[in-house]
């Protein structure tokens, strides 16, 4: 059976981080992510585990499975990379954008962009999914996320009519996905489903005696009812945006 590339990428950022960490061996970094040493050696050799016990050995070393994977995939790719805070790591497309970032990274925030909003199961609810590549990244200044510089946001392009005309089609939103507490006809990120898939849809929500009301903005789309658990709906709220101005 052939082994994903995503596992490889997790190796790799495995291998690199237990070499330039504070862990002495397998055994002190087992202890710390909650899992058994002869699991750490399993997974750097021949087995591969599932986002569960990969979010456990990610976290031991301070990164969320998306970043932890993107490290290893720059390793295996035989680019620079660092130790340092996470939430710093972002995907860019050209070295000028990089060095913009490097230089500036005191003033600005790099969040990774996706613009597919698909969504894979995880360990807490639904996730971005972990194996899907940001297109880019947003530079935002760090005075526009008072009191959000330590968590974990996400950038979402939106494709669809439905909040127009609050939100038109190509605009960017950022997802604040430590910010999940319900306040009424907020916007959120939210689990989707259409046309078999789950897809991360920008909602207003309201609470619902059997679950939750998911309301557009455009009235030719009604209310859309969702049974799910908070936990398993909310990906995070809906902080910042950049609008397409073209149809405006």
């Amino acid at each position: 059976m052939e082994i994903p590339q995503s596992t490889h990428w997790f190796r790799a950022a495995l291998g690199y981080c237990l070499q330039n960490s504070e862990f002495k061996n397998k055994k002190a970094l087992a202890q710390a992510a909650g899992v058994s040493p002869s699991m750490i050696s399993e997974i750097m050799t021949k087995k591969s585990y599932g986002p569960k016990t990969q979010t456990k050995i990610a976290g031991a070393f301070g990164y969320d499975l998306i970043d932890f994977i993107s490290l290893g995939r720059r390793v295996l790719d035989g680019e620079s990379v660092n130790l340092f805070d996470s939430s710093l790591i972002v995907e860019v497309q050209s070295d000028r954008e990089k060095k913009r970032f490097k230089e500036s990274s005191e003033d600005f925030r790099g969040i990774p962009l996706y613009e597919s909003g698909k969504l894979a199961a995880g360990d807490n609810g639904l996730i971005f999914d972990p194996y899907e590549e940001p297109v880019s990244a947003l530079f935002m200044k760090q005075q526009e996320l008072t009191g959000r510089r330590n968590h974990k946001l996400m950038g979402l392009k939106v494709g669809g009519m439905s909040m127009t005309p609050i939100i038109p089609p190509g605009s960017i939103v950022v997802i604040d996905m430590d910010d999940r507490e319900l306040v009424k006809n907020k916007i959120y990120a939210v689990n989707y489903p259409t046309d078999g898939e789950n897809i991360a849809a920008v909602k207003r929500v309201q609470k619902w005696k059997h679950g939750f009301v998911l309301m557009s903005c455009n009235s030719k789309y009604p209310p859309v009812l969702s049974e799910l658990d908070w936990q398993d709906l909310c990906l995070g709220r809906a902080v910042w945006m950049w609008r397409n101005l073209e149809d405006m």
